[in-house]
């Protein structure tokens, strides 16, 4: 069945794309440049968020919480428990799949154009972080009001529309940071993964792998994001950093560590291999 809808996908690809199928006469080459890399990203980056958000949001919730300080009261039952861990899906959910799409369509588009025009040739790595921040960018912009909605919904405090906005600045800062690391990451380990893993065992150690490694490196920055968005507080980054420091140590800003980064190797581990097998069908 997986399959299936992959491959329907991938048709949808091609037919948007202007490619003939079976013996249709191809059409003349238009003179505009070919949407290629933008159909790619929107293809493989809707297959990612889709199953990034069926692994992740229990895990999300318990960082979220830790994060915060929030507290829950006790559930009545464990079904109860279970559920609330989904407090926030619907937005979360329909984020997912609409917002990690932009980062893989920002993403193309951004190295498509600098090697198209041979800017950075001899810096691959370099063409990666930017094509990352650029991707990481766009999502911040669009994310932010889904984010601060999820997160005061996990913590369980209210929210209005006033507040949509919050911490924008702080999700652009956190998503353009991660996506930049992990496409330097997902670069510098290719010819390494390839060679030892087999195709599906080495999408998903890219996803995994190089997400832990990113999110490690940046993880105090998505701390400030949450703490920003959870609370009426100062919406400055470092002046929140300062005082998670100054009230918890280093030991704040890596609260919830291990649950967030446990949600990032399952959940961009299985994104990435749908990703890849959405890419292999275009």
């Amino acid at each position: 069945m997986a399959t299936h809808v992959l491959q329907l996908l991938a048709v949808f690809a091609r037919i948007a794309g202007g490619e003939p199928l079976g013996n249709a006469r191809p059409a003349e080459p238009s003179p505009v440049a070919q949407p290629e890399p933008l159909l790619r990203g929107l293809v493989g980056g809707a297959a990612y968020g889709l199953t990034v958000a069926a692994i992740s949001h229990p895990f999300d919730t318990i960082k979220c919480r830790m994060q915060t300080g929030a507290r829950v009261g006790r559930p009545s039952t464990w079904l109860a428990g279970v559920l609330s861990l989904y407090r926030g899906a619907g937005p979360a959910t329909l984020a997912s799949i609409c917002f990690r799409t932009v980062p893989f369509i920002g993403y193309e588009a951004t190295t498509s154009a600098l090697r198209s025009r041979h800017v950075l040739d001899n810096a691959p790595l370099a063409v990666a972080f930017l094509g990352g921040v650029v991707g990481g960018v766009m999502r911040g912009l669009l994310e932010t009001p889904a984010e601060l909605i999820k997160t005061r919904l996990q913590v369980g405090t209210a929210w209005r529309t006033s507040l949509l906005l919050r911490g924008m600045y702080s999700t652009c800062l956190r998503n353009g940071c991660v996506i930049g690391l992990y496409w330097v990451l997902f670069e510098a380990s290719k010819a390494a993964r390839e060679s030892l893993l087999p195709p599906i065992a080495s999408s998903f150690a890219a996803g995994g792998g190089c997400s832990v490694l990113a999110w490690a490196a940046i993880y105090p920055l998505d701390t400030a994001k949450s703490v920003i968005q959870a609370s009426s507080g100062s919406s400055g980054v470092l002046q929140q950093l300062s005082a998670i420091y100054r009230s918890s140590g280093l030991r704040g800003w890596y609260a919830g560590l291990a649950p967030g980064l446990l949600r990032a190797f399952l959940a961009n581990g299985g994104g990435m291999v749908a990703y890849d097998l959405i890419q292999a069908h275009l």
